[in-house]
């Protein structure tokens, strides 16, 4: 009698182990998606952000083809393209100024932004075939203020407390 119990009771195992497995794949499989789908988000950011950054310097403002290929070099695990990337500049008084290439440097002043606008795609569950998710658009913008010229070398005000301090180190 003991040994029939034994043979049922190790059935029921497999039966319940069978109805838990593809839900426990299920549940795996939307977590490595998931983390994918941050992945290629954080990509595009940081692709907009690094552009931005590159675009804000002194050197390279008006650099379109530098600022593209430094987006793509981020971009690229998103599959995006040079036309899914969209540069322009804006002046907080008149608004946009226009897109990178066709405004010339005398239109832009120390204090405009520099916009840049990355789009990047995501497709769920792509290597599955059989699982038809529609394609997800991730978008990022970033803005940086232009330094087209910086001085350097200018006294301070007197009575600040930085050139108290510079006075005080001199005399010493």
């Amino acid at each position: 009698m003991r040994n029939f119990l034994k043979k049922v009771s190790s059935g029921q195992g497999t039966l319940e182990f069978a109805l838990v497995i593809p839900v426990l794949l299920l549940v795996i499989f939307a977590i490595f998606e998931g983390a994918r789908a941050v992945f290629i988000y954080q990509s595009i950011s940081t692709a907009s952000r690094e552009a931005a950054r590159l675009g804000s310097s002194t050197q390279y403002y008006m650099n379109c083809n530098a600022i593209r290929d430094k987006a793509l070099e981020y971009a690229d695990v998103a599959r995006s393209t040079a036309s899914d990337i969209n540069i322009y500049y804006v002046d907080d008084s008149l608004g946009v100024i226009g897109n990178c290439g066709a405004v010339v440097a005398d239109d832009i002043e120390t204090g405009d932004r520099i916009v840049v606008e990355v789009t990047g795609y995501f497709d769920p569950a792509a290597a599955i075939p059989l699982m038809r998710i529609p394609q997800m658009t991730f978008n990022s913008t970033t803005r940086r203020t232009i330094l087209k010229s910086v001085e350097v070398g200018q006294a301070l005000p007197a009575g600040t407390e930085f050139a108290q301090l510079l006075e005080m180190s001199a005399r010493r």
